[in-house]
């Protein structure tokens, strides 16, 4: 799958933008918080789901992981395709979403174009224990998903640290008083380090960790 893309925007148009990555146009179907922002030839960076059928292969892309992830979510429910899906999250905010599942308020679900009252009332069904966990991390995932953090979080990865280990770094990262970005990383790789120097040896010089 196609997690990210990360390119100049060429064009767009009402529902999607075309981004140059390294010579190649990438179609993506944006909601429109994302369309509205995009300015030609400015630089973009989504989290991306790849839909593939027989007749068409579709990019979907979100500003956020979570956002990506509710996306695939969503699909889990019985009867939502990758259309309703992204509708639901063109048509509401992630916060929006979450906040109508959990109080299991389908009236404003019902307002997305091709759901309709079955639908949204599935939804809640089925989803509402799920989105739950959502709800006490939604300041973090806003803290990760931060330019700075974003630039963090691919140093760390260049570096060979999971997604795990990352989560936990920025975390750290958070909770405390840096604010360059040279002075984060520092406390991320501090904190990873913490775990045992060892360990962070064997990342930095790509070593199988036993």
């Amino acid at each position: 799958m196609i997690a990210t893309l990360r390119g100049k925007v060429l064009g767009a148009n009402e529902q999607s933008l075309i981004i140059d990555v390294n010579g190649v146009g990438f179609s993506v179907m944006v909601p429109p918080t994302v369309r509205v922002q995009a300015e030609i030839g400015s630089e973009l960076f989504l989290h991306t789901a790849l839909l593939v059928r027989e007749d068409a292969f579709t990019l979907f892309g979100y500003e956020t992981i979570a956002e990506r992830e509710t996306f695939l979510l969503l699909q889990t429910v019985s009867g939502i395709g990758p259309k309703v899906s992204h509708a639901i999250l063109s048509s509401l905010s992630l916060n929006q979403l979450i906040s109508a599942i959990s109080s299991s308020d389908s009236k404003s679900l019902e307002k997305v174009s091709g759901l309709g009252k079955k639908g949204a009332q599935r939804i809640i069904l089925e989803l509402k224990d799920k989105v739950a966990s959502f709800v006490g991390s939604e300041e973090r995932k806003q803290v990760s998903n931060s330019p700075s953090a974003l630039s963090v979080a691919e140093a760390l990865t260049g570096l060979g640290f999971n997604a795990r280990e990352i989560e936990h770094a920025l975390e750290i990262v958070q909770a405390s008083s840096a604010d360059s970005l040279e002075a984060k990383l520092k406390v991320a790789l501090t904190a990873l380090q913490s775990g045992g120097q060892g360990n962070f040896t064997q990342k930095k010089t790509g070593a199988t960790r036993e």
